[in-house]
């Protein structure tokens, strides 16, 4: 191989390992969207009277949500760190028993339990909460310091999957009103959030980025429109697709910074 070759080769090497956050760090983002992600398919999927489409949804959040836990209580952990740990299997051991019963429930009854429906919501939360705290602990221990536009991007990321888990369980079911019902923040106020932290990733990253911007920002305009004014035109299946596609693009963008 040409030494010139074999230098960028080099280059790209160091380039593509640099672009992504630590492991760690992507498995938690991968956990707390995945189980996120899994209410809002419950939410439909009872919404929709036992769409399959949602039933395969859910199958896919819980296994990407299972596999990132696995692979997260595989590392090497300080003290600090596998208390929360423990506390993410146990978490898990529970939403996932919970998430079963209720489906049963709903293919044989035609219904969910709201009782469990409430605390498979109030599993959902710890999870995030714990993972939420996680992944800042490995962002400050790191052997790097974790790039801005990844750590705007996961949050926004993050923040598009609540909205969308609390806009779909207020608009499909009166069971949602339970689970959602944690949050103090009503949709609009947590769109508002979204915006905001929005232009600040505006501001972080490099400028042939901006037009990614602009792209997500005209899928979230509509959003914005939809959560804003979900007690008089409810669209949840419009919503989860334009969550997906700007959770993607977010997810594209985080790839491409050290």
């Amino acid at each position: 191989m040409k030494l010139t070759h074999a230098i960028a080769l080099l280059i790209m090497m160091i380039s593509s390992s640099l672009s992504l956050a630590s492991p760690l760090n992507e498995d938690l983002q991968q956990l707390r969207l995945s189980v996120t992600d899994a209410m809002t398919s419950f939410y439909m999927y009872n919404g929709l009277e036992a769409d399959m489409k949602y039933a395969a949804r859910i199958d896919r959040d819980m296994a990407t949500a299972f596999n990132a836990l696995t692979r997260i209580t595989e590392g090497n952990h300080s003290d600090e760190e596998q208390a929360f740990v423990r506390s993410l299997l146990s978490g898990w051991n529970t939403f996932s028993t919970l998430m079963d019963e209720s489906r049963n429930d709903i293919a044989t009854k035609g219904y969910p339990n709201i009782r469990l429906v409430d605390d498979m919501g109030t599993a959902c939360l710890g999870i995030t909460q714990d993972a939420t705290r996680l992944y800042e602990i490995a962002a400050r221990n790191g052997d790097t310091k974790l790039d801005n536009v990844i750590r705007i991007s996961h949050n926004l990321s993050f923040q598009m999957a609540e909205i969308t888990a609390q806009y779909t369980g207020r608009g499909t079911s009166n069971v949602g009103q339970v689970f959602v019902g944690y949050n103090k923040s009503t949709p609009k106020e947590m769109a508002e959030k979204f915006s905001k932290q929005l232009n600040e990733l505006d501001q972080a990253v490099r400028p042939d980025d901006k037009l990614k911007i602009s792209g997500i920002r005209n899928k979230w305009a509509f959003l914005h429109r939809s959560i804003s004014n979900y007690n008089e035109n409810s669209v949840p299946f419009l919503v989860v697709t334009y969550n997906d596609r700007i959770i993607e693009k977010l997810n594209e963008l985080a790839m491409q910074y050290p």
